[in-house]
C-alpha cells in the first residue's frame, strides 16, 4: 500500500467508530432507485460501561430518512431483542466489543446501513485496589474443589459484584491478603467459637464458605426465587465483603433487593433475595478494616 494511502485510511481505523462505508440493501423493485446520501455520518452517544446506557444516533441524510431502524450486537452478533435505539449495557457485555447497524429508510430510495463500533465494554469502574487471595480446603473433599475455584473467581470478575466497587481479585497459589476456604460444616467452628457449624463464617483474613450450605443453601433461600448458584454468589460476596470491613445490613424497605450483606440466608424481611452489593453498598465511603479477632457470622 502507498504511504499516501496508508496515511489517510490510518485515522480512520484508529478512530473505531464508523466501521463500514454506507451499504445499500438492493432487493426486486430497488435496484433502480438510488441510496440515500450521509452528510454526517451515524454515532454513539454514551459511555461504554456497565451500569450505563447508550444511544444511536442516525446521523443526517439526503433525503431525511423516514425511518431508521436500530440492531445492537456484542462481537459481532445481534443481540436478540435489542432493536431501539437505546441499549443498556448488561453484565455479559463487559469485555466484549459492541456496535449497531444503524438502517435508514426513504420514500423512492434504497435503504441504507452503516455500521458504528462502540469499542470493549468496561466494568462499572477501572480498578482502585487488586487483592489477592488463596483458595484452603478444610476436611475431606473428594471432589467439587475446582468447581468452587472457578466459581468464586466468578464471582469476583462478575460486574455485579465487589469488582463494581474498583476491587479486583487475583486468585495465587499460596499466601495473599486473605484465604477463602471451602470447609466441612462441623469444622467451621475450629476456626472460632463464634462460627457455627451451620452457616458460613469470617475470622480475621479467613474467608470461610460453609460446605453445607454452599452445597444445599438455606431453608429460607431456598424458598425464593433464586436457585443454590445464586445463593453461592451471595455467599462469597458477603462473606468477602465482611472482610473488606462491611457489617450487616438490613431490609431498606419492602420489596427493594436486599443488600448483599443482609443475612439472606435467614431471610429478607420483606426485601427480594439479591446475590449482588446493591448499588448503596458499592457506592458507600471508606469502609475501615475490621480488627482481624473479630468474627462474623453469615
Amino acid at each position: 500500500m502507498r504511504p499516501r494511502v496508508l496515511g489517510l485510511l490510518l485515522p480512520a481505523l484508529l478512530a473505531g467508530t464508523l466501521l463500514a462505508a454506507p451499504s445499500t440493501a438492493v432487493r426486486g423493485d430497488d435496484e433502480e432507485k438510488p441510496p440515500l446520501t450521509m452528510l454526517r455520518e451515524p454515532h454513539v452517544k454514551g459511555v461504554p460501561r456497565y451500569g450505563r446506557t447508550l444511544e444511536a444516533v442516525r446521523g443526517r441524510w439526503r433525503p431525511g430518512p423516514s425511518r431508521a431502524d436500530y440492531e445492537w450486537l456484542r462481537d459481532g452478533r445481534p443481540i436478540r431483542g435489542e432493536t431501539g435505539f437505546r441499549y443498556e449495557i448488561r453484565p455479559r457485555d463487559v469485555g466484549r466489543r459492541l456496535a449497531v447497524r444503524v438502517t435508514v429508510h426513504a420514500p423512492e430510495h434504497r435503504a441504507t446501513t452503516v455500521r458504528v463500533g462502540v469499542g470493549r465494554a468496561l466494568h462499572r469502574v477501572p480498578v482502585r485496589r487488586t487483592v489477592n487471595y488463596s483458595v484452603r480446603v478444610k476436611g475431606d473433599f473428594s471432589s467439587g474443589v475446582q468447581q468452587f475455584k472457578r466459581l468464586a473467581q466468578q464471582t469476583y470478575d462478575d460486574p455485579r459484584g465487589w469488582r463494581g466497587r474498583g476491587v479486583a481479585f487475583h486468585r495465587v497459589a499460596r499466601g495473599g491478603a486473605f484465604t477463602l476456604w471451602i470447609s466441612a460444616a462441623h469444622l467451621v467452628p475450629s476456626f472460632s467459637s463464634g462460627c457455627s457449624a451451620y452457616w458460613s463464617c469470617r475470622v480475621g483474613r479467613n474467608v470461610i464458605i460453609n460446605r453445607d450450605r454452599w452445597r444445599w443453601a438455606s431453608p429460607a433461600w431456598n424458598n425464593g426465587p433464586l436457585g443454590r448458584r445464586a445463593y453461592r454468589h451471595m455467599v462469597v460476596n458477603h462473606e468477602t465483603g465482611h472482610w473488606l470491613g462491611f457489617g450487616h445490613a438490613s431490609c431498606p424497605g419492602r420489596g427493594a433487593p436486599a443488600p448483599v450483606m443482609m443475612q439472606q440466608s435467614k431471610g429478607t424481611d420483606g426485601c427480594r433475595f439479591n446475590p449482588w452489593p446493591t448499588l448503596a453498598e458499592l457506592r458507600a465511603g471508606r469502609v475501615a478494616h475490621r480488627q482481624q479477632r473479630l468474627v462474623d457470622v453469615e
